[in-house]
């Protein structure tokens, strides 16, 4: 493997601090990251990313098996509101 040839040289000194999202930005961030880890057919949020684009749904409901309760969150309640920060 060859070294990198250029790198990217910054000055620290004139780095500003990252912005911190506001509520708003984060509860989007939060509806986007529920919508891609949320089966459509049977409705379980899973702690990962779906293949919703190859799929179109979770791999229990592709192919037929009863998944893991570790896998996905287990809540008959309607969800709460959880912050991605």
């Amino acid at each position: 493997m060859q070294p990198p040839t250029r790198a990217w040289l910054y000055n620290v000194d004139l780095a500003r601090p990252k912005r911190t999202p506001t509520l708003a930005q984060e509860w989007a961030l939060d509806r986007a990251m529920a919508a891609r880890s949320t089966c459509p057919e049977c409705r379980r949020r899973y702690f990962f990313c779906l293949p919703l684009r190859t799929q179109g749904r979770c791999d229990p409901c592709d192919k037929g098996y009863e998944p893991s309760p570790d896998t996905y969150v287990a809540s008959t309640a309607p969800a709460i509101h959880r912050l991605a920060a």
